[in-house]
This record gives C-alpha cells, sequence and structure tokens, in this order.
C-alpha cells in the first residue's frame, strides 16, 4: 500500500511535470505574441498598455484577500469555509470592477495620459472573471490537482495568443495587449468551471471568514507589499519618466521575467501546498524547501545569466532596432534575477507554516528596501531604476534567507551553499559563452547566429559542469524523483540560527 509519504511526493512530482509542459506551451505562445507586439507596436504604445497594467494589477490584489491561500493552507475545511471564500471574492471582485471604471480618469490623470483612461476601464473587467475562478482555483490546488489546472491555463494563454495577435495586426496598438489579457481571463474562468467539480452553496458564515480571514488578511498585506516591490519600478517610471521610458523598461523587464514566471512560479504553485501537508514536520519541510530550491536556482541562474550575455543581440534580433535602448536594462535586471533566485522559495515556507505576520513584517522590510532603491535609481533613467533593483536584490538575499532558516531551525551559510551550489556553474558557463559572443563579432558572424551559437554552446557548457560537478542535479531534473527528500550527499544544516 502507498505511503502518505511517496503519495504526496508522487502528486508533486507529477505537478512539476504537468506545470512543465504547461509552461513548454505557455512560453512559445507569449514569445510569439510578444514578437508581434514588439514589432507592430512602439515603445510609447507598450508603455500606455503597461500604465493600464500598472493599477490594474494592485487592484487585482483585492479580488482574492488571500482568502484562496486561506483554504490550501488550512488542515481541514467546511462547506461553508468554501461557499464562504467564494461569495466574498465574487462580492470583491465586482466592486473593484466597479471601481476601476469609476477610477478611470483618475488613473489617467496621474500619469497624465488621457488614452489610459479607457484601457484601465475596460481592464477591470477582469477582476469579476477573475473573482469568479479564484476559489475553484484554490481547492484544485489545495487537492494538487495539477492536471486540471494546468489544462485551463495551456487553453487560456493559447487563446490569449491568438486574441492578441489578431488584434495587433489589425492595427488596434495598446489595445491589443487589453484585448490579450482579457481574453486569458475570459477562458480560465471558464474552463476551471467547467473541470471543477465543485460549486458553491448559498452559505455564508462569519465565523468561517473571521477564521480565513484571520491568516488571509496577514498574508494580503505581504501581497499589497509584494506589488510595490513588482510594480512600484512601472509606477514612477510611468509617473516621472513616461510613456517611452516604461515602454523600454517594460519590455525588458517581461524578457527577464521570462523564466522566473515560466520556471520559478511553477515551483511556487507545486510546492506550497505540498509544503502546507509538511508544515507540522520541520525536518522534512526544511529538507524539501531545500532541494526545492536548489532544483529551482539550478534552472533559473543559467536563464537569467543567459540573458545577461546574449542581451545585445537578442533584442535586435527578435525585437526589432527600435528597442536598443532596453539592453543595458535588460542586462541589469537580469543580474537582479540571479539574485531573486535565492528568495523565490522563502515566502512559500513562511505562508505554508501560517506564518502570516512574519512574512508582513519581512515584506514591509524588503519593499521599504526595494522602493527606496527605485527612488533613488530614478534619478538616472531606466537604467538607474534597474541598477537600484539589482543592487536590492542581492542585499536582501541575506536577510530574507535568515528569516526563513530561523523559522526551520536551520543554519544560515550551510543553507545558503546546499541550495546555491549551481550558480557557480552557471557563472562559468555565461563567462565562457561571452567570451565566444566577443570571438564571434571579431569575426563578422551575423547577430541573428551568434544567438543561436552562444546560447546553444553556453546551455551544453553549463549542463556539461553540471554533470561532472554537480551529478546529483542532472537526476533531479531527468526525474525529480526526490524533490522531498534529502539530497545524496547533501547533509541537513545543524540546527540553528546562524
Amino acid at each position: 500500500m502507498e505511503s502518505g509519504r511517496d503519495t504526496l511526493k508522487g502528486k508533486v512530482v507529477g505537478g512539476v511535470i504537468w506545470n512543465v509542459a504547461t509552461q513548454i506551451v505557455a512560453q512559445v505562445s507569449r514569445l510569439a505574441v510578444g514578437v508581434v507586439l514588439a514589432r507592430l507596436l512602439s515603445p510609447h504604445q507598450f508603455g500606455i498598455a503597461g500604465m493600464a497594467m500598472v493599477f490594474t494589477n494592485f487592484l487585482a490584489l483585492f479580488t482574492d484577500l488571500a482568502l484562496g491561500s486561506a483554504l490550501i493552507q488550512r488542515t481541514d475545511l467546511t462547506e461553508e469555509d468554501r461557499s464562504t471564500v467564494f461569495w466574498v471574492t465574487v462580492g470583491v471582485g465586482l466592486a473593484c470592477t466597479a471601481l476601476a471604471i469609476g477610477l478611470s480618469g483618475v488613473v489617467a490623470n496621474f500619469f497624465g495620459q488621457p488614452q489610459v483612461g479607457p484601457l484601465f476601464a475596460v481592464l477591470s473587467l477582469g477582476f469579476l472573471l477573475t473573482a469568479l475562478s479564484s476559489t475553484q482555483m484554490a481547492l484544485a490546488a489545495r487537492e494538487l490537482a495539477y492536471r486540471r489546472l494546468q489544462t485551463r491555463e495551456i487553453a487560456a494563454v493559447i487563446a490569449g495568443a491568438i486574441i492578441g495577435i489578431i488584434a495587433a495586426v489589425a492595427g488596434l496598438g495598446a489595445w491589443a495587449i487589453v484585448a490579450q489579457y482579457l481574453a486569458f481571463a475570459a477562458v480560465s474562468a471558464a474552463l476551471i468551471w467547467t473541470l471543477s467539480p465543485w460549486r458553491p452553496r448559498f452559505l455564508f458564515s462569519t465565523a468561517s471568514l473571521r477564521d480565513l480571514g484571520g491568516f488571509g488578511a496577514k498574508l494580503f498585506g505581504s501581497r499589497l507589499l509584494a506589488y510595490i516591490n513588482l510594480n512600484g519600478d512601472n509606477l514612477l517610471i510611468g509617473r516621472f519618466l513616461g510613456g517611452r521610458a516604461l515602454g523600454i523598461y517594460s519590455l525588458a523587464y517581461n524578457v527577464m521575467f521570462t523564466p522566473m514566471v515560466r520556471i520559478g512560479l511553477p515551483f511556487q504553485q507545486v510546492v506550497f501546498p505540498a509544503y502546507s501537508r509538511l508544515q507540522s514536520d520541520h525536518s522534512r519541510l526544511g529538507m524539501a524547501w531545500l532541494r526545492s530550491k536548489r532544483l529551482s536556482i539550478s534552472l533559473l541562474a543559467p536563464g537569467f545569466l543567459a540573458f545577461f550575455v546574449v542581451a545585445p543581440d537578442l533584442v535586435p534580433v527578435v525585437f526589432g532596432q527600435k528597442w536598443r535602448d532596453a539592453i543595458p536594462v535588460l542586462q541589469l535586471l537580469c543580474i537582479a534575477g540571479v539574485g531573486h533566485t535565492f528568495v523565490t522559495l522563502n515566502w512559500s515556507v513562511l505562508q505554508a507554516r501560517g506564518q502570516a505576520g512574519l512574512l508582513l513584517r519581512l515584506n514591509l522590510f524588503c519593499t521599504a528596501v526595494i522602493f527606496s532603491a527605485f527612488v533613488v535609481g530614478l534619478n538616472w533613467g531606466v537604467t538607474g531604476v534597474a541598477a537600484g533593483y539589482a543592487v536590492a536584490k542581492w542585499l536582501l538575499i541575506l536577510p530574507d534567507t535568515w528569516v526563513t532558516c530561523r523559522s526551520l531551525s536551520l543554519r544560515l551559510l550551510p543553507s545558503l551553499r546546499a541550495s546555491g551550489a549551481a550558480v557557480p556553474l552557471a557563472v562559468v558557463a555565461a563567462g565562457l559563452a561571452s567570451g565566444l559572443r566577443s570571438l564571434l563579432v571579431s569575426g563578422g558572424v551575423p547577430a541573428s547566429l551568434r544567438l543561436v551559437i552562444v546560447l546553444g554552446v553556453g546551455a551544453l557548457i553549463y549542463l556539461g559542469l553540471v554533470s561532472i560537478a554537480a551529478p546529483e542535479l542532472v537526476r533531479e531534473v531527468k526525474g525529480l524523483r526526490s524533490l522531498l527528500a534529502p539530497a545524496p550527499g547533501v547533509a541537513p544544516p545543524a540546527e540553528g540560527t546562524a
């Protein structure tokens, strides 16, 4: 008979596999629409859409109020819990849609761009669509029903890509981005309702709301601060540097963010429910965190470094010469991305253990550091903002990881060494790939061919270094067989905090 541990491990492995398959499809679709939009839209049009998305992302935080995460984290749930969360979420989503429509003129005045108002008003329809599906998605994640979730995402991403490209080809400008967003939200909501067996009942419990809301309120505060971390730069750039500057920064940020979203986010989606199952077992949770974190870093760090090396060829070849100003911004954001790989799963642990108050305090500290870096960097334009972000991300690695280690009674430095073993190998591979690119430039090799050669050779170098210096990582990536078990040759860090 299969043990509970084997069952959990099997579901997590299956979840990672489904997420990887989903991200392959999603990546191809989003890359296609991203290239088409970059070719057909100007930096200013990109920036106008980005301005609308900044406030759209802000109000989207309120559509769930972190109650979905509370459903996932709780050990036991009642039907009153599920239905109460659904009706509260839908009510808040409807209120956010109405509020956004009413505030569309204020948002346009804030940026000094009248075109932003209608874009923001139409985008607000996504709040209600998201609210209608968030409870079903949380319950599916709680059940580790990843096939259901990923089938929905694949179809929604493809639908959004098709609609976005059609709108861009039709000459709709910034509205193409709005169309892509709404098509994704609508298809996603329709499919999760079709695939989910659960239906809300006409039940509402104030006791359930108080119980789940206590955890959710603190977690919502953390999400609000995380929003500032992720969107404060866009807000400042759009307000003080204008639409073209925001368009350049947005393109660079989206390219930098790609590996983190496509690889890091699936890991977070899979491991959070698994971490929640292990919340009372410090030893297993600690080892699961280190192993999943090490695997995530080994995939993310080389991706960021690869973008750093090929950025001078990638941007003009893929997006066009009009985006050349995005090259240094992209490279600086890639440096920030490498630093971010060290903390991608830290907050998932604190959230899974129900330490929402600690997570809120940590988020407050990180937000103060990052937003201050944005403000200081603003004096040197979009490049300065990107540089400030990179510095802040690297400064925050130690305090962020220390808090998580303390929660799990692990030591800081051994934990960093255990989880980041692949980073030096990725740096060496990137250095060799950069040298190869310099030789190809001197030899007059066209940029498009350089891009393919450098990426291919760089990947082979990294894989070769890993197979020699860290063969256990190769086994993990191939089969993901031991995601929740102690790693061969990696002893648990001794208990303590530093």
